[in-house]
């Protein structure tokens, strides 16, 4: 059977000329931001989106692990997607749609819209919103569930839904 894939009968690049590449080649690891130092990063938890308290420590943690590594966190778009990356159950379902849609949403690029719809949807209720709409509300046979959350989140911050 023939080999397909022969090994190179070089071990550097033709353009490189001047022999085996600088001493100090061997010891870099790439750019700032990238290797050992992921490993020692404080990850945030998981954000599942069943409890309201945990939302603010979950964005707290995003934050820091922004600060802490900023030239892997330049661009709005690369925090979204860090955060993102750890939502789970309810709070991953929501974003799953989001994620896919085609042209991308402007939420995927720009962190301050991902925490205040994260906030929207996951955080703590407004308590002065008075409670005689959200407890009128009611899925009747016939309705999608995603109407009915719709319609739940916008009696639950009315001033937050267009």
């Amino acid at each position: 059977m023939p080999n397909y894939y022969p090994a190179p009968a070089q071990l550097y690049p033709i353009g490189y000329l001047l022999g085996p590449w600088p001493p100090y080649q061997q010891y870099y690891a790439g750019p700032h931001g990238h290797g050992e130092e992921d490993s020692k990063m404080a990850k945030p938890d998981k954000f599942t989106g069943q409890d309201p308290l945990k939302l603010h420590p979950f964005i707290v943690s995003c934050i820091m692990a922004f600060d802490s590594q900023p030239c892997k966190f330049v661009t709005d778009h690369q925090r979204v997607s860090y955060a993102a990356s750890y939502l789970s159950n309810i709070a991953m379902l929501w974003w799953q749609p989001i994620l896919v849609a085609f042209p991308e949403p402007s939420i995927c690029s720009d962190w301050g819209e991902f925490v205040d719809q994260l906030n929207m949807y996951f955080g703590q209720p407004d308590l002065a919103q008075p409670p005689n709409a959200l407890c009128a509300l009611k899925m009747q046979d016939y309705q999608h569930v995603n109407k009915y959350m719709i319609e739940f989140f916008r009696t639950c911050n009315p001033y937050r839904m267009e």
